[in-house]
């Protein structure tokens, strides 16, 4: 055999992630690492291989003939190895399970249910990551997801909500709303990570408010008041500061408990719904399968 040492682990799955995504941002973004490092690491594979792989363009990179005859077998072997290492990970009886979940859905929905979990399974330590980076199953580091949407190729995406889209304010602003253009009473309340959330405040005037002209949406948004978090912006809309667009699994122990009510009687289905997403491998371990029926009984729970 070459004595050369083979491409390393990363750089495998960088060369399957930009055949797969058709790109070096898009792969670089999945495997949470920057477009120049994923660069670097191609170039040293073709280095090694002694041919291109890549053909790169404007619209992004596709695979040579050479790249097209290599994927389907690193893929298929990175596959393997990763199923492996779940297997002998479960059969070490390792009771942990890695559980990576937005900050939303943490402290709105996670958090005030995990004692119960804690109670009913002792022996299983639930490690959280906590954040909005892309989930990376084939490392080893993440058993579990809740995300908005599908999980993707390969994964099992099991659903967990089934949300409206409405306005919320505190009931000391409600009681004060005119019967008329009632929105224009006070800001509408943003935070930075609201993409990760799709509630869009401009696609929710433009579906139960038509009214609102485009001029009109940008005059609203042009007096918003934006926060670190969704946390803080909930905070403040408890403070009375403004309207918060939510959905339905984010308050719902903040309408119970009459904290915040809702601000109008319009309301949309939700077109993103979180999902409890996983390679199919990952239930040999038996900690994951209690989590995920765990989690899944508690989404069927009627709201309260």
């Amino acid at each position: 055999m070459d004595n050369q040492p083979i491409p390393p682990m990363p750089t495998l799955r960088a060369f399957c992630a930009i055949a797969e995504l058709g790109g070096f941002g898009r792969a670089a973004e999945r495997l949470g690492t920057t477009q120049t490092a994923v660069s670097h690491q191609i170039a040293q594979m073709e280095g090694w291989i002694g041919g291109v792989l890549f053909e790169r363009g404007r619209g992004g990179a596709r695979l040579t003939a050479k790249g097209a005859r290599l994927y389907p077998a690193v893929a298929e072997a990175l596959r393997c190895l990763e199923e492996a290492l779940r297997v002998a990970r479960a059969d070490a009886g390792r009771a942990r399970v890695e559980l990576s979940v937005t900050p939303e859905f943490s402290s709105q929905w996670l958090a005030p249910r995990l004692a119960g979990f804690v109670q009913r399974f002792p022996d299983i330590e639930l490690a959280l990551s906590i954040g909005y980076q892309t989930p990376d199953f084939s490392t080893g580091r993440t058993d579990l997801a809740i995300r908005l949407g599908g999980g993707g190729p390969g994964l099992v995406a099991d659903p967990l909500t089934a949300d409206d889209e409405f306005a919320v304010c505190a009931p000391s602003l409600v009681d004060c709303l005119p019967q008329r253009h009632a929105f224009l009473a006070a800001p509408c309340l943003t935070y930075d990570g609201v993409r990760h959330t799709a509630l869009d405040w401009q696609r929710w005037f433009e579906q139960v408010v038509p009214e609102v002209s485009a001029s009109g949406f940008a005059d609203r948004m042009a007096v918003a008041v934006c926060f670190p978090t969704f946390a803080d912006m909930l905070a403040a809309c408890r403070r009375g500061e403004g309207f918060a667009l939510v959905r339905t699994s984010l308050v719902g122990a903040d309408l119970q408990a009459g904290s915040l009510v809702r601000a109008f009687v319009e309301t949309q289905p939700s077109p993103f719904n979180y999902s409890l997403i996983y390679p199919r491998s990952a239930l040999i371990n038996p900690g994951i399968v209690a989590f995920r029926a765990w989690v899944l009984a508690e989404a069927a729970q009627p709201a309260a």
